[in-house]
């Protein structure tokens, strides 16, 4: 029976939560049929916005049945940016469970990021319920592994470490910019509204920084781990050159031996210039690909996209043509000739491509790519199609820093 107050009594909540487990557990497929995201916000949702985020909620008798919080970031794609909406927190509350006003709230939420100028959506979600909104793995979870031994014996000298400082930011953020000005997926940190490494490989877990200043004191680089106590898990590292890269391992391998641990754990993008450095002492790679959860993307605006992408993909193949993307958001034409290219309304001319907009959103992250899609059936279209899919979208390493996570 339900409390005096309406709230489920302590057994129906074991058995709702037992539900969401067996949900959790099974193979969701990606949804890939017709979408409207032009359609208003349904009645009975509000928009609450405060500082950081924007509250799309559900609600029911003055209270927020169901809701999602959304925030919206510039992401680095290749050397451009598109607009990201971040989605986090979404909850409903126990007694509204399984009244499909979750799924309200979801719908909701990406009509709203269409409207508010988002080109994608990226979430760090569970398991079986995401895919059903067109979400789709796209951020494999990387880790690099070294002797904390063979790492703590390197020659770090020219460099000490101190703890970082809110004087130091400026010349990190310089060093985050500049490594990651041509890679996808990490976001743009703005130095008046980002808050310095604020969690773990995991929320709960706090972090700490040291940063490396060189003979002048100025910063020359700086690491990031968990504060656990054991070993050393490094979840972002920095630097101004390479000439830090013995102090940065050396001072990582002494922080896992003074917690009683045998291995530097990394994660950092699979192609860091740290980690390919580290490759003459024997480091072991590791990447994860899940079924589903974790990091995930979805197409929010094919044409915005597009339009801010259309010269790097047209520099990608190159010479004058011609392609249309029909997916089941958005159809588009690009078009491009020697220094000048345009997205335009979907023509029936010229190759034609068409596939489910989550698949886009795996080849714009490199996740995946078009042969490969060809080959199950997901991206359809002639030979020259899927040649000049594969040559604007190719596969290779993109990444999104844990600290950023939300």
């Amino acid at each position: 029976m339900e409390s005096p107050h309406g709230e489920p009594s302590p057994p129906q909540i074991r058995r709702i939560e037992d539900r969401i487990n067996r949900l959790r557990a099974r193979k969701v497929p990606i949804y890939g049929g017709p979408e409207d995201l032009d359609l208003p916000l349904d009645d009975g949702i509000a928009v609450i916005r405060g500082p950081r985020w924007s509250n799309i909620a559900l609600m029911v008798n003055g209270g927020r049945a169901s809701s999602a919080n959304i925030r919206r970031y510039e992401v680095g794609f290749a050397g451009c940016r598109l607009l990201a909406g971040g989605v986090a927190g979404v909850s409903t509350a126990m007694e509204h469970r399984f009244k499909s006003y979750a799924r309200s709230v979801m719908v909701n939420s990406l009509r709203w990021m269409r409207k508010a100028g988002c080109d994608v959506s990226l979430l760090f979600g569970i398991s079986g319920f995401y895919p059903k909104f067109g979400y789709a793995e796209v951020l494999p979870q990387v880790t690099f592994t070294l002797n904390a031994r063979q790492a703590a014996g390197l020659d770090g000298e020219g460099f000490r470490f101190v703890a970082f400082r809110r004087e130091h930011l400026p010349a990190l953020l310089a060093m985050y910019r500049d490594d990651n000005r041509e890679r996808t997926g990490p976001i743009r940190r703005d130095i008046r509204t980002w808050r310095p490494f604020r969690k773990g490989v995991r929320w709960g877990l706090k972090t700490a920084c040291r940063v490396a200043l060189d003979a002048d004191e100025k910063p020359a680089g700086y690491f990031v781990y968990d504060r656990r106590a054991e070993g050393a898990r490094i979840v972002e590292a920095g630097f101004a050159g390479p000439r830090v890269f013995p102090a940065i391992v050396a001072a990582t391998g002494r922080l896992a031996r003074r917690r009683g641990g045998d291995e530097v754990v990394f994660n950092l993008p699979e192609d860091s210039r740290l980690m390919a450095w580290c490759k003459r002492l024997g480091i072991e790679k590791r990447v994860r690909h899940r079924r589903d959860g974790g990091g995930m993307a979805r197409m929010i605006n094919i044409p915005s996209a597009l339009g801010k992408l259309a010269p790097l993909l047209a520099g990608r193949v190159g010479g004058r043509g011609r392609l249309t993307i029909r997916t089941n958001l958005d159809n588009a034409t690009i078009a491009w000739s020697p220094g000048r290219a345009s997205v335009l309304p979907a023509s029936a001319a010229g190759p034609q491509a068409a596939m489910p907009q989550w698949a886009l959103a795996q080849l714009l992250y490199g996740y995946a790519d078009a042969p490969e899609l060809a080959d199950r059936g997901i991206l359809t279209g002639s030979a020259e199609a899927v040649r000049i899919v594969s040559g604007m979208f190719p596969a290779g390493p993109h990444f999104f820093y844990g600290v950023d996570e939300f």
